[in-house]
């Protein structure tokens, strides 16, 4: 069943994978604020996204219901999409937001199965399994967003050939499927944050990131919820006219 736009006053449903922590959170928390029916997508942290949820319940505005898969895995994917297709018929928001943890290594010292297949299962076949699965319940006006990174378009932070390899195969699997589903009226574009403050970069030394922040134009490293209000715009109706686009988030660190 194809959905119709509804606008931002209306209740849209919307489903968003890694929403349990970091950007994926803000977005889940921006748009239930907009009175939206949520689907926070995780894979481990269940905990984390219980949270969310309970804060979202009390905060009176929206609703979250939280949903286990491992979007590598396609079937559990498709799992995923029929309960949230059971809710109403539709989808109006997809954001596509999971990531494995990044991990500092040289390329010398990298393996493809262990540090450089993960992001790419997760990050691009992840996408892949979501665009298939949500097809159906996608429709003329829906938005599709995704996230990438700024480290694709200007000088990237060393040690993250595995995470910059996935994304940047995601941003062609981003731009295929913008291509593709224009005709149906959906809107496919993504968002590329610089480097956030979030569980992602729980591995990164501390010092290390001092040292980025402190070489950054407004000498920090942006908060997750500033990536999600860019997240949350393409993803409203205030972006009629905007598919295969991809909106640079990263504070001006490339002047």
């Amino acid at each position: 069943m194809s959905s119709t736009w509804v606008s931002e006053t209306d209740a849209r449903v919307c489903l968003v994978t890694g929403g349990s922590r970091g950007i994926g959170a803000a977005v889940v928390r921006r748009l239930a604020a907009q009175g939206s029916l949520v689907f926070l997508n995780y894979c481990r942290s269940r905990e984390a996204a219980e949270q969310v949820r309970e804060e979202v319940r009390r905060s009176g505005r929206g609703r979250v219901e939280t949903i286990e898969a491992d979007v590598s895995d396609p079937e559990a994917v498709r799992q995923m999409f029929q309960v949230a297709g059971s809710a109403t018929g539709r989808l109006d928001v997809l954001v596509h937001g999971a990531a494995p943890p990044l991990v500092p290594r040289r390329l010398a010292k990298c393996d493809w199965r262990c540090d450089i297949l993960p992001h790419l299962e997760v990050a691009c076949a992840g996408f892949l399994h979501c665009i298939q699965a949500a097809r159906p319940l996608l429709g003329t006006g829906s938005r599709v967003v995704v996230l990438l990174t700024d480290a694709l378009f200007h000088t990237p932070p060393v040690q993250m050939g595995p995470y910059l390899a996935a994304k940047g195969a995601l941003w062609g699997l981003v731009r295929a499927a913008a291509k593709e589903l224009l005709p149906q009226g959906i809107f496919v574009n993504a968002v590329s944050p610089g480097m956030t403050r979030t569980e992602l970069l729980r591995h990164y030394p501390d010092r290390a990131l001092e040292i980025i922040a402190q070489d950054h134009p407004l000498g920090r490293l942006a908060e997750p919820d500033e990536v999600a209000a860019a997240v949350v715009l393409l993803a409203g109706c205030g972006s009629r006219y905007t598919t295969g686009a991809n909106l640079v988030v990263n504070g001006g660190a490339e002047f």
